[in-house]
Parts: C-alpha cells; structure tokens; sequence
C-alpha cells in the first residue's frame, strides 16, 4: 500500500490532507515540528484517534470523524523519511528551503529519491531545492493546494471544497512508478513537464499581496471593530481600483510567459478565447454524469483539459477550470472575482499572505521579468508597498534569483535543462 508523508500535518492543508487521505483509505504518515502549535496538534490527532473532517451542509456529503486506524502522526523525522513513498510538504513556501536542509540532515538523500510535493511551491522553488538536495532531485510542484479548507482546532479541519483541477509541474528525475501513485490519489491534477505552468502560475501572488496590502485600512478597521472583511468580495469584487491593479500584475506574469515562447491564454494582445471556449465545452460535456464514480469523472475531466496543462492562463481562465466560473470574454476581474461562489463565504485575510507571496512569488516575478525585458510597475509597486509597511527587505531575502544565471532560468522554466548549470 502506498504511504504519503505529510510535512507539516499541523497545517491548515496539512490536515485537510490527512483527512482526505484517512477518506481514500491510504497509509499516512503525519509529521509536524515539535513546536508549541505542532504538538497541540499531535496530542489533539492522537488523543482523539483520528481527526474531525467538517464539510459544507449543502453538498450531500456530511461531516464526520475519521479514525487515524494504522495512519500516524508524530514528530518523527527519520519515520517519516522510512515510511513515505511520496512526501507532501504541506506548509507555507517561504519555509521549503529550511525544510529540505533538515529532510538532507535527515538522510533523505539515502532514501532512494523519494518525490517531494511542494504544496504549492509559488515561484521558482526548486532551482533553490536542487541548490541544497543535488540537481535533479524529484520535485513535484503544485501549482495550488487541492483544497479549499480552514481549521477551527488542532484535531479538525473544514474542506470547504476540492478544486475541480490544477497544474502539476513534474521535476527532476521521478520515478514513473511514484507518479502513478500521485496521479492515482489526485486524478485531477494535471501533469507538465515545463517548470513554467506552476511557477509562473502563480496564481497566489497575484491574488494574495495585493489585495491584502491595498485593503490594509480596512481590514485592521474591520478588526478593531471585530467584524469581518470579506477578502475576495470585498477586497477585490467590490474594490475595482485593487482588481485594476492584480490584473496588471496577472498580465506582467502571462507576457514573461509569451517572452519565453510558451502557450499563453488571456494575454490581452492575443486572448485565445475561441480556443479556449472549445477546450472547455468538451469539458463540460465530460462532466454529464454517464458514472456513479466521482474518481472516474476526476480522469475524464482531467483528460479533457490536457491541452492546457502547458499553457499559462489568466486568473479569470483559472478561476474557470479550477472552480467552474465560465470564462466571459472581456468580463473584467472583479466581476469574475464576484461571480466564485466559494469566494463568498467564509475568505477571510491572513497576514500571512503577504509574508509567503511577496519573498516567494512576486520577488522572483519582478526579477523575471527585468531579466527579459517586461516592465514590471505594479509589481515593483506591492514589493515597495510590503517594505514600507512591514519594514521587510523581500528583494534581499526572497527569492531574488541571484544565485542563477539568466540562461539557466530559462531553460528550467522551459523543462530544457541538461548541460546549463547555476552560476554558484
């Protein structure tokens, strides 16, 4: 039987990965830090012997309680090294390279290549991983978490929903064997060879900073007055000067893409929206229920959308394939935005947005895109933004892409590499 490693189950993804795995019925090993939130939830998983799995009243699929059974969490590391096949580092980007030096101290290395999941990786994340783990060392890269969820205590978790599909880019040498394993357990996900698709698919750095950085005011109000802010209705829906801004930096993203050579859909020169409405009408049809197995359907629907897992798309065609908001050519961000029902409950700002995505997503972008030659003015403004209000220096201790060469960036965005190497 397979066995996922979860680094970071004490996370809010973390446990929803540890519920939908107990779901499914597959061997988990959960690992968090010893930490003070780390071992409330070990005790809390532990004592409980399981974990409370909340889902929305209106699905058709209730909330229940599942047992760990032969499932683990501790605080084991080497354990986790020995019992995973595949393992999901289930913790904010801006952590990843602290985590693969303790996986290396770990002896991770003499494991024989087990595929890290970086959940989700946010931008250029594993040149930085190869730099400490050996070039090639199998990366997969999630372009997104899986889930949309939240977590009230330390031994539950609320998945408000699966997302219908997202872009995996698969790096490094990985064993064919260990992707059917992840293919099997996420049949939605869609795999690329091409770096790119999730890591200027970064989907988190044009939302996230953004919007939390130019609604600062009034999301400290709505917390003094201990009321809440509603992060995508009201930050971005109902705020047409800040989605005018994140669909700039959307379109920064997508030139670099164009700049590159690679498949673009949304670019506001050459949109591709007759391609794409036909793309997405075969998906739709593959969505008629003609079988009771929601798996099943999962593979049709990915099948479907393979013309897209090269391609770097706008927000709005994201906001489509990832949660079924069709696509209107021309229809302005915020509209869109207004039209995600899972954005309207329950989306809450998190501080924490603008320390991940800024250093991981928006830092490597606007270094990107001076490398090739895309202006980059509303990026620059959020990082300058950030700097000022957090006191924070992101473009020193980002992901500024110093350590590499030009030519080697490139050609890792575009799966090529084989005789470029780092500057180091």
């Amino acid at each position: 039987m397979t066995t996922i490693g979860i680094y970071g189950v004490s996370t809010t993804s973390g446990r929803a990965y540890l519920a939908d795995f107990l779901l499914m019925g597959i061997g988990v090993y959960g690992y968090a830090r010893p930490s003070q939130h780390g071992t409330e939830t070990v005790d809390a998983l532990t004592q409980q012997g399981g974990i409370y799995l909340q889902r929305p009243r209106n699905i058709g699929e209730a909330s229940r309680f599942l047992t760990l059974a032969d499932a683990e969490v501790g605080h084991d590391l080497d354990r986790l090294i020995e019992q995973s096949d595949i393992i999901i580092i289930a913790h904010p980007s801006h952590y990843q390279e602290e985590t693969a030096r303790r996986l290396k101290e770990a002896n991770l290395l003499k494991a024989g290549g087990i595929p890290l999941v970086l959940s989700p990786s946010r931008t250029l994340a594993t040149p930085y991983l190869w730099r400490i783990l050996g070039e090639q060392y199998p990366v997969v890269c999630f372009q997104t978490c899986p889930y949309s969820c939240k977590s009230d205590s330390p031994g539950s978790t609320y998945i408000k929903r699966r997302k219908k599909s997202w872009i995996a880019s698969v790096e490094g040498n990985i064993h064919e064997e260990a992707l059917a394993k992840l293919k099997s357990v996420f049949p939605q996900m869609l795999t690329s060879r091409i770096p790119a698709t999730t890591s200027l698919g970064n989907i988190g750095a044009v939302f996230h900073p953004t919007t939390y950085l130019l609604n600062r005011d009034a999301i400290l109000a709505a917390e003094a007055r201990n009321t809440s802010f509603s992060f995508y209705i009201e930050g971005i829906a109902r705020n047409a000067k800040v989605a005018k801004v994140i669909e700039e930096i959307d379109q920064t993203r997508l030139r670099i893409a164009h700049a590159l050579g690679l498949s673009v859909f949304g670019l506001k020169d050459d949109p591709r929206e007759e391609e794409w409405a036909a793309i997405m009408e075969k998906v739709a049809q593959s969505q008629v229920p003609s079988s009771d197995n929601i798996q099943e359907l999962r593979h049709l629907r990915a099948m479907y959308l393979q013309p897209i897992h090269d391609s770097i798309v706008s927000a709005q065609h994201w906001l489509d394939y990832t949660y079924g908001v069709k696509r209107i050519p021309g229809e302005f961000l915020a509209e869109a935005i207004g039209r995600t029902p899972t954005y309207q409950k329950r989306s809450y700002p998190q501080e924490r947005y603008i320390h991940e995505d800024i250093p991981t997503g928006l830092v490597p972008l606007e270094s990107l895109a001076e490398r090739v030659g895309i202006p980059c003015g509303a990026v620059t403004q959020i990082i300058n933004l950030y700097h000022e209000v957090t006191g924070k220096d992101a473009r020193r201790t980002g992901r500024n892409l110093e350590p590499f060469e030009t030519p080697y960036l490139k050609q890792y965005l575009l799966g090529r590499l084989g005789t470029q190497q780092r500057n180091q």
